[in-house]
């Protein structure tokens, strides 16, 4: 089992936790814990990742407990509550008294919880799309080089900018990469405008952009990132982890607030999926979650091999950025 434990500012309670934790299993045990904090300025605070890749998740107060349920809804069944105040300081001897026994029942919750048997069904499958990712994006990296010359001297030509556009992107298991594309917008377009979506007519995108977006061509460096693992052909949108959108009543809303946004994460994020090709751009991300969703439940092969079929289409036909159906 492994066991995240949660307090306030990762201090005193949770790192005495963590050590209770390993001191009572014994040399032997098979459990596993580590600890996080809820504030900013905890020295590892809690992410979505943290949470994602825990089996339990160890609070010390309801108010630990309530942020998760409002930032993680679908995680808060892992959770447990430990109820210990923020009263004590480090290496506190009333603190270890006041841990050890909701420790030792913890640990009892943990062996007493069956172990997850392997499924070496599930695992080969993952290991086919990784190899075939592999293969096909090292090919694809090797041909497509003209291509990306002209790309390059288009850019050039058109503002004299940089070529390319680093992003930082959320993936598998909320993990961070530096995602690798052509430029479509004017230079500094965060800095100026704000990390929003493409909207239709939009100033930031600039002549070459729009042909490069139309085509998909401005996501042809990402095959890097599939070549190294970090992505894959097929799957959710990798998003940005500060990437904000406008509800319907004028307000700005985090995307990690919005639901399906954590169990997207479970799988390596792709370049294109059902989200890319079916969904129309202008929909609220809560219905394109949707989409994310029902490929996570539906992929196979298959299916991914008809979506990168289907992807070629619209490359050909242009029509990345057509409103309404692409196909």
């Amino acid at each position: 089992m492994n066991v995240l434990f949660v307090c306030t500012e990762n201090i005193a309670r949770s790192p005495m936790a963590e050590a209770l934790f390993h001191e009572l299993q014994g040399p032997e045990g098979r459990h596993r814990a580590h600890t996080v904090g809820t504030a900013t300025h905890a020295p590892r605070p809690l992410t979505t990742r943290e949470v994602a890749c825990a089996d339990l998740v160890a609070v010390m107060e309801d108010r630990h407990l309530e942020l998760i349920r409002h930032y993680w809804p679908h995680q808060a069944r892992k959770v447990v509550v430990l109820g210990v105040s923020d009263d004590f300081v480090p290496n506190d001897r009333h603190l270890r008294q006041t841990l050890e026994p909701r420790i030792r029942a913890l640990l009892e919750r943990c062996d007493d919880r069956p172990a997850v048997a392997s499924r070496p069904s599930a695992a080969r499958p993952r290991r086919a799309k990784r190899v075939f990712d592999l293969l096909l994006s090292g090919v694809a990296l090797v041909h497509s080089a003209p291509i990306w010359a002209l790309v390059a001297l288009l850019i050039k030509l058109n503002d004299g900018g940089c070529v390319f556009y680093v992003q930082e992107r959320v993936g598998k298991d909320g993990r961070r990469f530096k995602s690798l594309k052509f430029r479509s917008m004017v230079p500094d377009a965060d800095r100026r405008f704000g990390p929003l979506q493409a909207r239709d007519a939009d100033a930031r995108i600039t002549p070459v952009g729009r042909w490069l977006r139309a085509t998909a061509m401005d996501e042809l460096p990402q095959l890097w990132s599939i070549f190294r693992g970090d992505m894959s052909f097929v799957g959710p949108r990798a998003l940005r982890p500060e990437e904000i959108e406008v509800n319907g009543g004028g307000e700005v809303v985090p995307i990690e607030r919005i639901p399906g946004y954590e169990e997207r994460h479970r799988v390596t994020p792709g370049l294109t999926g059902l989200a890319q090709i079916y969904a129309d751009r202008d929909i609220p991300r809560r219905q394109k979650f949707r989409y994310d969703l029902l490929y996570i439940r539906k992929q196979s092969f298959g299916l991914d091999l008809r979506l990168i079929l289907l992807s070629i289409w619209i490359t050909l036909h242009g029509t990345w950025e057509r409103r309404g159906s692409k196909l």
